[in-house]
């Protein structure tokens, strides 16, 4: 096996179980605790543990500052959005519709990064998608589709997921022009931290950041060295070995499986039912990597 396409099994792997580790670990921290404040401690926390990769940042790719602003001021909007959906609007209907930003990431990745097109990178998403569904959903997924048309936090759910979307893609384009992945994460999350501290204190909750992370600090950490690093090893896959996005984004969607597997360990919870999802995900995932062409991500 060649060593670059050995290299992106190991980030891959890494991103699927740092991002399946971080839903426990967030899960653990935030329940019953108000979601704005929670998502501000994560990413602020996650901001200043990435501070020791400046030790690895060359600092002439600061021309990626405008790509780095541009993209945090979608991701805050996005998160923004999100807990306001869930916080007002029936989360069973509405959590399946996240994970639309993945047809948007395919369509757009082929159109603005000329990435490949494949059938059985179409059918392998597709297949993901209607797995993770199956994962997360109580309502039908039929039921989510239709209720775009009628209910407003289903549409707004498409939005969050078309901002994603367009924010990997700047993430993507910023990666052809540096090879400097380091300094973008950070800059990245220190931005989305203001947004959402600004957020804070306009709704004057300030106050209850001490409340949210009082006994659960271990829980913040942890999810936010999570949540840090496993966009960090995305970031290094798209710059050092020019891995396709609208590959690397769709497989990490297998977390959810190791959030499945952690969540009967750590949580105890019960997981009849969601067999054939995770089946169809597995699935998807092969189908995902007979699209990949290790010779197109050799450096």
């Amino acid at each position: 096996m060649n060593l670059s396409v050995l290299f992106i099994i190991l980030i891959m792997f890494g991103r699927i179980s740092l991002l399946g580790y971080e839903r426990i670990e967030f899960n653990r921290a935030a329940k019953n605790r108000d979601p704005l404040v929670s998502t501000f401690l994560l990413f602020s926390i996650a901001g200043i543990m990435l501070l020791p990769l400046l030790f690895l940042t060359d600092f002439d790719a600061l021309s990626g500052i405008g790509y780095a602003s541009l993209s945090g001021t979608l991701y805050s909007l996005a998160f923004t959005l999100y807990v306001y959906v869930l916080s007002n609007y029936e989360v069973s209907l509405v959590t399946p519709l996240y994970n639309f930003n993945v047809f948007f990431l395919f369509i757009l990745s082929v159109l603005f990064l000329g990435e490949s097109f494949y059938w059985f990178k179409l059918v392998g998403m597709a297949l993901l998608f209607i797995g993770t569904a199956l994962l997360e959903r109580k309502h039908s997924l039929k039921e989510s589709v239709k209720a775009v048309f009628t209910n407003r936090g289903c549409l707004l759910m498409i939005v969050v997921s078309l901002l994603i979307a367009l924010g990997r893609i700047i993430d993507g384009l910023f990666v052809k022009t540096t090879t400097d992945p380091f300094l973008y994460s950070i800059i990245q999350y220190w931005i989305i931290s203001l947004y959402l501290l600004i957020a804070i204190v306009g709704t004057k909750k300030l106050r209850l950041i001490r409340e949210v992370i009082a006994g659960n600090y271990k829980h913040f950490l942890l999810g936010s060295f999570a949540n840090a690093y496993s966009y960090v090893l995305l970031l290094v896959l798209l710059s050092f070995f020019n891995f396709e996005l609208s590959i690397a984004e769709p497989l990490s969607m297998l977390s959810l499986l190791v959030t499945l597997g952690l969540s009967v360990w750590i949580l105890k919870e019960d997981i009849k039912g969601r067999l054939i999802g995770a089946i169809l995900m597995i699935i998807g995932g092969i189908l995902l990597v007979n699209s990949f062409r290790p010779l197109d991500f050799i450096p």
